[in-house]
């Protein structure tokens, strides 16, 4: 039974969700190849239909110069009308294969397209911060908005390609069967011509990898000043930053004028010396003709093959040009993907499942600053430099390979596969980074891989929280534990205090965020990280300032909630704030170095300070900069980029 239509596309395009491997090299030749194997598929049909096609379209003119000389000699016969339905025919014929050649390369040129796209956010997923530290902003925005179609144009030109060599090899070989002399001055000429396209093709290239670059670093300076906005007017750099882009601008300006001008010089070449090229031919045919050497029709044949071929010369010259395009992208390509994460292997982090780890708890020890963390305890760290705390919970979370060993339960975690130390630590950083989507779908990031572990433990700390004991019973418990998905969510956000952003979104958690969430306030994100990172249920969780955008009511709410949440497992906090400082087991103070000075409590520290000791009023005077001018703890509004944002965490604190 022959197959559908649908089912062959179905065999020569992967499935949406197939899963894409990794070329064996970065290297421009070996991705080339790479991606050549992959869309072998369409590109067989395409290439296979576009060669019926050229070859049908080359061999139109001999059947019209036969039809010609059969009309002079006698009139419309038989054989007149034998040539015209032949021609009709293979017409139709034609048309279906210059349509499969356009709907499967069309076919290989989104399958080549979406993988360069796919294979870039991977990249960029696995290797995180990391990667901008090693390839430009710009440069990756480069390789999925503009490379990525660069080198899907090259693959949709293969087919065609195809078909033009072969067609050329199809009339090279009429027209010696008719006219040697003609035959030899096409055969040599037309590779001339192309040579002298390629000519002005080499500098085109050069210039066009220039302009490419420019245009690189034109998208980096933009993004980076979206992304610093805020800021920027606050220290009031919006001048700079607006007199590098102009410069930046208009050196790309001048790129792309240089490009424009050797790119009018090939176009009027593929113009020009095609028809130079056709009016040799046709003068030589002329005469020939004349001289009784050919005949009318032959004549007509002749200019029909030259006309012809001026279009496997401008496939030739577009193949070429897209074909530059193409390495310049796939060389960016390539060095993107030789970025390799700063933790774990790549293969590692394609596979990296923090569900399929083994969660281990036991004591942690850092042994660059020699703090040790016991199991089931709430602790805060404190350091006159943030940085050295964020540094110290960087390498608690093992995010980079090459800093000091930290150990858990007495085994490294650079010797742990990375899956467990994923399903043993979380580090919420303090920057909350939420993407485009619903707040279900940020809250719950693991729901597709353990659902049934999502929410317990918050909830039961915030009925305890209404209920204003610390502790639940066991009927209370069971009973939480039967409770859907999203009423778990939903005490997750009561735990981090962030009912607000729930209400604000006219769907509740089917509500969408915007991108880098810049319809919640600043508040508002940091409190949904939090409340995230909680979902995860880590036996150890780091958090790096986790109330720093919030008001000083909110901040001691989730303080009290984050302690009850987080009672019998491992929880770490960097921060400078009194209250939160207030809610912890015990406060470890570290020295510029990041060694651990003195671990107290809160109360206790405060009360050494009030004796004048010098470690408790380094201490003190370290958390005095967490307090406002006013008295009162915190910052003293939210740091918002929405005014109506803003309105509604005031409505939130005031609840």
């Amino acid at each position: 039974m022959p197959m559908s239509f649908s089912r062959v596309v179905e065999r020569l395009l992967p499935a949406p969700d197939a899963p894409l491997p990794r070329p064996p090299s970065t290297r421009t030749r070996s991705l080339l190849g790479w991606f050549t194997r992959r869309a072998a598929g369409p590109l067989a049909v395409a290439g296979l239909a576009s060669v019926v096609a050229n070859t049908i379209q080359a061999v139109a003119p001999a059947f019209l110069g036969a039809a010609l000389d059969s009309g002079i000699e006698n009139g419309l016969n038989a054989r007149v009308w034998t040539i015209c339905l032949s021609l009709l025919g293979l017409f139709v014929i034609y048309a279906v294969g210059d349509t499969a050649q356009s709907y499967f390369g069309l076919c290989a040129w989104m399958r080549t397209t979406f993988d360069v796209v796919r294979m870039a956010g991977r990249q960029v997923s696995i290797t995180g911060a990391d990667l901008s530290r090693q390839v430009s902003t710009g440069e990756v925005a480069s390789v999925v908005a503009s490379d990525a179609q660069y080198v899907g144009n090259f693959f949709e030109l293969l087919a065609p390609m195809a078909g033009a060599v072969v067609s050329f090899g199809v009339v090279a070989v009429l027209m010696v069967s008719v006219s040697v002399r003609l035959g030899l001055i096409v055969l040599v000429g037309m590779p001339l011509v192309a040579w002298i396209v390629t000519l002005v093709i080499r500098p085109l290239q050069r210039r066009q990898a220039v302009q490419r670059e420019a245009q690189s670093e034109v998208t980096t300076i933009t993004t980076d000043t979206v992304a610093g906005l805020r800021i920027l007017r606050g220290i009031g750099g919006e001048d700079v930053f607006a007199r590098r882009y102009r410069e930046a601008s208009q050196e790309l300006r001048r790129r792309g004028v240089e490009v424009a001008g050797t790119q009018s010089v090939l176009m009027s070449l593929q113009v020009l010396l095609p028809g130079l090229f056709v009016a040799v031919v046709v003068w030589a045919a002329a005469r020939l003709a004349i001289t009784g050497a050919i005949s009318a029709g032959d004549l007509v044949t002749f200019y029909g093959y030259t006309a012809y071929l001026s279009w496997p010369l401008m496939v030739f010259s577009s193949s070429v040009q897209d074909y530059a395009r193409a390495v310049i992208g796939l060389r960016r390509l390539g060095r993107l993907l030789d970025v390799v994460p700063a933790s774990g292997t790549v293969d590692e982090r394609l596979a990296l499942n923090p569900a399929d780890g083994t969660a281990i708890r036991g004591e942690i020890i850092d042994t660059a600053s020699g703090v040790r963390f016991a199991p089931g305890r709430l602790t805060a760290v404190v350091a006159s430099d943030p940085d050295v705390s964020a540094a110290l919970a960087a390498r608690l979370g093992r995010l980079r390979d090459d800093a000091p060993e930290v150990t858990l339960a007495g085994r490294s975690l650079t010797g742990m596969p990375l899956s467990d130390v994923r399903a043993s630590v979380v580090v919420c950083g303090a920057r909350a980074e939420l993407f485009t989507g619903t707040l279900r779908s940020a809250l719950d990031v693991r729901s597709a891989r353990a659902p049934e572990n999502v929410g317990v433990e918050e909830l039961v700390a915030a009925e305890a929280e209404r209920a204003g004991v610390d502790a639940v019973d066991q009927d209370v418990r069971r009973a939480v534990e039967e409770l859907p998905g999203d009423d778990r969510l939903i005490a997750a956000l009561e735990v981090a205090d962030a009912h607000d952003v729930l209400t604000s979104l006219d769907r509740g958690l089917a509500g969408m965020i915007t991108e880098k969430g810049r319809s919640l306030s600043g508040g508002q994100r940091q409190r949904v990280a939090l409340a995230r990172a909680l979902l995860t249920q880590a036996p150890a969780l780091v958090l790096v300032a986790p109330t720093s955008a919030l008001d000083s009511h909110t901040e001691s709410r989730v303080a009290r909630r984050l302690r009850r949440a987080r009672r019998g497992r491992t929880t770490i906090v960097a921060t400078e704030s009194p209250l939160v400082l207030e809610a912890c087991d015990e406060v470890v103070l570290l020295d510029d170095d990041g060694r651990e000075r003195v671990r107290s409590t809160h109360r206790e520290l405060l009360a050494r300070a009030h004796r004048r000791e010098a470690v408790a009023l380094a201490y003190q005077a370290i958390v005095a900069r967490a307090c406002g001018d006013d008295g009162t703890v915190g910052p003293a509004t939210d740091a918002v980029e929405d005014p109506t944002a803003l309105r509604r965490d005031r409505e939130g604190a005031d609840r």
